[in-house]
């Protein structure tokens, strides 16, 4: 039989004042372990959350927001309850398991005290606004307490703050190659993202008096200008901004057409100028947004697998015993279908179809027909066209005949087919159902559409 029994109370004097014995204590102390105390306090931050959700930006004294505010002092009262009779239950600071030795707790009084003095003086009108807006801010990490309130959520917080220091490690190596990438940009492209609003006019000593700027059907004159792009690699602190900019994915093709389009310092643009230029932010891709993103989502997962194994050892069993269980736990048999009669002709086309020199040839097939695919370009000849038709005729032929031979090899939906131990399997599933024949019907009725 399950029985809640709550911690017992600290052995020591709370604030000076309150005893283990004292009638005012015990009940603080009572009330901080209710069976549903907890709960409680959890719906209260969660109807806390969604008030500061409800509330209007724009319109501070909208009628929303004065019911939200008058919601806001109950929410307030309840925190502040809470926080009281933890300190009355717990001490202050001086033994240890008081109030202030943890850390949630902290954030908790820190929550709780700006809300209060925000409310102190926001009926004050000759104070300063701007500062009690400032502390009314706080309130927005009063969901933040659910953390320590749910054991999985805390587990998760755990692992990210314990993966910080490796996480650090890995930030230096990141601002290393993002300044390396800075300086070899700043080598490319310093002085070359200058441009004139008359794309006519190349040089800055060109770009002078006005054009006429047709726009909706309407001609107007306007003057030219010189001017320099909004993100450019003129120095190390622009180029780092610039290449922030791109990793976060906003507005990089308009960088990336600027510097194909750079042609000297201190000249315009002329499109499609150096479109090898463009290597430099795929390598750039694949190092950043890609490869490092992937180490820190890896330390992440690391770090949580080793949280995981150290609540393990705390368990009796040794670690080779529960690397044990965990195989038994996840090992899958290896199973293998073939034909029951092995003198049949679906055995020997079986055989054939699941051989190793078969594979790579079909490997070789997709390879090539990759290859063909990547061929075409506007415009080529009729002849050129007519051979990458024919190629492509030819390859959708081979992978036709390579779906024949494995529906005869396997079935077309139920077959005789037995698991390579022998082990009996009674009516098992065919080609259909176990490789890739929906899939290449798919492709061969597109192919032949085109």
């Amino acid at each position: 039989m399950n029985t809640y029994s709550p911690p017992g109370i600290l052995p020591y004097s709370s604030m000076f004042v309150f005893s283990s014995t004292n009638p005012v204590r015990r009940l603080c102390h009572y009330i901080v372990n209710m069976r549903y105390f907890e709960m409680v306090i959890l719906i209260v931050i969660s109807l806390s959350s969604i008030a500061l959700a409800a509330e209007d930006p724009v319109q501070a004294d909208s009628p929303r927001n004065d019911v939200l505010k008058y919601m806001d002092y109950i929410f307030t009262g309840v925190f502040t309850f809470e926080m009281v009779i933890k300190m009355i239950d717990l001490g202050l600071l001086l033994h240890s398991g008081s109030y202030f030795r943890d850390l949630w707790n902290i954030l908790d009084f820190i929550v709780v005290s700006g809300a209060l003095v925000a409310f102190a003086f926001s009926g004050n009108k000759g104070k300063d606004l701007n500062t009690i807006k400032s502390l009314r801010v706080l309130r927005v990490l009063r969901p933040l307490k659910t953390i320590k309130r749910l054991p999985k959520l805390k587990a998760v917080f755990d692992c990210v703050v314990n993966s910080l220091k490796n996480v650090l490690n890995i930030l230096i190596v990141y601002m290393l190659f993002m300044f390396i990438f800075a300086v070899v940009a700043v080598q490319l492209f310093k002085g070359k993202f200058f441009y004139c609003t008359d794309e006519s006019k190349d040089l800055e000593k060109d770009c002078r008096g006005e054009y006429l700027n047709y726009e909706n059907d309407d001609v107007r004159a306007q003057a030219r200008q010189w001017k320099k792009y909004e993100f450019h690699y003129d120095n190390v602190l622009w180029a780092l901004l610039t290449l922030f900019t791109v990793s976060t994915g906003e507005g990089w093709p308009n960088v990336l057409k600027h510097s194909v389009d750079a042609t000297y310092e201190d000249q315009g643009p002329t499109p499609g100028f150096r479109m090898e230029m463009s290597i430099f932010y795929v390598v750039y891709f694949v190092v950043f947004p890609f490869f490092f993103v992937n180490i820190f989502v890896a330390l992440i997962i690391i770090t949580f697998q080793e949280q995981g194994d150290k609540v393990m050892s705390e368990c009796n069993l040794e670690k080779n015993e529960r690397a044990c269980i965990d195989f038994v736990i996840s090992a899958k048999p290896l199973t293998r279908y073939m034909p029951q009669n092995r003198q049949s002709f679906q055995y020997k086309m079986w055989k054939f179809v699941v051989s190793p020199p078969f594979e790579y040839f079909i490997m070789a097939m997709i390879a090539l027909n990759t290859i063909v695919l990547m061929m075409k370009f506007h415009g080529a000849s009729d002849t050129y066209e007519m051979m990458l038709k024919c190629l492509n005729i030819i390859f959708t032929s081979m992978f036709s005949l390579e779906c024949i031979l494995k529906i005869i090899a396997f079935g077309v939906l139920v077959s005789d087919l037995q698991i390579l131990k022998k082990r009996p399997r009674p009516k098992s599933k065919g080609y259909f159902t176990k490789t890739r024949v929906p899939l290449y019907v798919f492709f061969f009725f597109f192919a032949f559409c085109c």
